[in-house]
């Protein structure tokens, strides 16, 4: 109560700096949140406290509406009373399948300065209680809209409440939860590019940190309240260069490599002699920018590709009229004869064999200098040909990179239906194991879209085939790239315009009528607002609730 009236008070003193036109004829109403305790146990009770406030004059309003959201999930709604009495809200409208409490009333004149709202706790975790919408006006404006209260800075429209669990005290460099359930495990997160040392305390007690390696740590089977602390600044990680090829010589290349900083490094071209420069990066092909000047040629890793151990291969061989081709990257060991390196006839055509291991996917890169040629797989699968036109001569490098084929679950289900009778499947894919931090789900090219609903990667195809087909399909083109994902967003506004209104229930309309001719990836996924992998007229209904409340 005393920092709310400080809060107040300062408010106060503002606006009655401001002349009387700025601040209106109308008193101005304030209201914040606070919480009886900060923790408490299951099947434990707990309160959250609405405090009310006026400027000018005394507290006095007859109309009053406020709507909270609250953690269904942890709490149980019990009642509401007015101030410090046992006289309860003339409206109290609990919605606990969507977590909202509204609370209202009318009347006569009223100077109560807080509402109580009482919970049980029912499940362990973080609860929250936030004030989402607040109303409050005097009889003499029954005729206009409703007054909004407003949050005076300092104060909160939001309560948080360890149910059943423990807080956790996390540095500034990490990033985590604010609780921990019982005997739960916790994880958090700090920039994978920065080396830590991290420790751990259980209610005192020093306790185990799991480095993941990709960003993350984990503490298994907390018992108590949990403090992490790092115990020294973090450093920049850094990388190994290794340069390789007959052109090393010609290479200044400084070493190591910073985490999430530019590389460069330059070649000295000697005259009369083709270069050819590959890099990779945790063994995968990266594209540097390229300038020159004269003979030296400077080559730049873009900051956000140096995230491991850094390998240059530079190749170099005397003009002539044959062309020099090298293989590189991890998959060259699975090559035909376990040759990497060819001097053929310029014009004519190259082919060469890869024995492909089962459960590996094999990514190829051919490049002639800094152009990017198309290679032709042949019709058995395990052969590919480089065609004469592009082996005018210099040196071609063929990267090929052998990557472990993820392991996950991958389904189809029919979404919807558009107006020519094709169908939109549903592709829905959940890894068996934790991806790092910094990588995510990608179909073909595109990242993934991240479903809370689905708590799995989603994407939509216009297919005519089976379920088992279009989903062994699917399998076959995600694969794991960087972390570009979007999630999708369930809040109603499906049309994507920034605020939730009746076109949004009618674009869900036309499509479950297949009234689409075209699809539109994510405004599409967000029609499923109620997530049950289907658009229909359920989800129409939950929008029209939405735009109700």
């Amino acid at each position: 109560m005393k920092r709310w009236f400080s809060g107040l008070l300062a408010a106060v003193m503002v606006l009655l700096l401001l002349p009387a036109s700025a601040s209106g004829e109308d008193p101005k109403y304030y209201v914040s949140l606070d919480s009886t305790a900060t923790s408490a146990e299951v099947n434990k009770p707990v309160s959250v406290a609405l405090f009310m406030g006026q400027d000018p004059g005394d507290l006095a309003y007859n109309t009053f509406f406020f709507q909270f959201s609250y953690d269904a999930e942890k709490l149980d709604f019990a009642n509401a009373a007015i101030g410090n009495s046992s006289e309860t809200p003339a409206i109290i409208n609990d919605n606990s399948d969507a977590g909202l409490l509204t609370i209202g009333g009318y009347g006569e004149p009223r100077s109560d300065s807080s509402i109580m709202l009482n919970f049980t706790v029912k499940a362990a975790g973080e609860a929250t209680v936030n004030l989402v919408k607040a109303q409050m006006d005097v009889r003499a404006n029954a005729a206009k809209d409703a007054q909004t209260a407003s949050v005076p800075a300092g104060q909160s429209n939001t309560v948080t409440i360890l149910c059943g669990g423990f807080p956790v005290v996390l540095p500034d460099c990490a990033t985590g939860a604010a609780y921990v359930t019982e005997n739960g495990d916790y994880t958090f997160t700090a920039d994978p590019g920065y080396n830590y040392d991290f420790s751990a305390t259980v209610d005192n007690e020093k306790v185990d940190i799991i480095n993941n390696d990709d960003g993350s740590y984990t503490i298994e089977n907390v018992t108590g309240k949990l403090v992490i602390s790092a115990n020294s600044t973090p450093t920049v990680k850094t990388y190994a260069v290794t340069v390789t090829g007959d052109g090393y010589g010609d290479v200044s290349a400084p070493t190591p490599a910073k985490h999430g900083r530019n590389y460069t490094f330059t070649v000295t071209q000697a005259a009369n002699y083709d270069y050819a420069v590959a890099v990779t990066v945790n063994g995968q092909p990266v594209t540097c920018t390229v300038s020159s000047s004269g003979r030296l040629y400077t080559y730049t890793i873009p900051a956000a590709s140096v995230t491991g151990p850094v390998v240059i291969t530079v190749k170099k061989a005397p003009q002539s009229g044959t062309t020099q081709i090298v293989l590189t990257g991890s998959g060259t060991a699975d090559v035909w004869g376990d040759v990497t390196s060819y001097t053929v006839k310029s014009g004519e055509a190259f082919t060469f064999g890869i024995s492909h291991q089962e459960g590996f996917d094999y990514t190829i890169t051919v490049m002639a200098g800094e152009k990017t040629l198309t290679l032709q797989r042949n019709e058995n699968a395990s052969t590919y040909t480089i065609p004469g036109g592009y082996i005018k001569g210099g040196i071609i490098m063929v990267s090929i990179t052998k990557t472990a084929q993820l392991a996950m679950t991958v389904n189809a289900a029919e979404y919807v239906k558009l107006i020519n009778g094709n169908a939109v499947w549903l592709i829905t894919a959940v890894p068996e194991t934790k991806l790092p931090a910094t990588k995510s789900l990608y179909y073909g090219d595109t990242a993934m879209f991240w479903s809370e609903k689905y708590e799995a990667y989603a994407w939509l195809l216009v297919d005519k085939g089976t379920a088992a087909g279009i989903a062994a399909a699917a399998k076959s083109a995600i694969s794991v790239k960087g972390n570009s994902t979007v999630s999708v967003s369930y809040s109603g506004d499906v049309n994507g315009t920034g605020h939730i209104d009746i076109n949004d229930a009618q674009y869900i309309y036309d499509l479950y009528n297949a009234k689409h001719s075209a699809l539109d990836m994510e405004k599409f996924l967000r029609c499923d607002v109620n997530g049950d992998r289907e658009v229909n007229v359920e989800d129409v209904r939950m929008v029209v609730s939405l735009l109700l409340r």
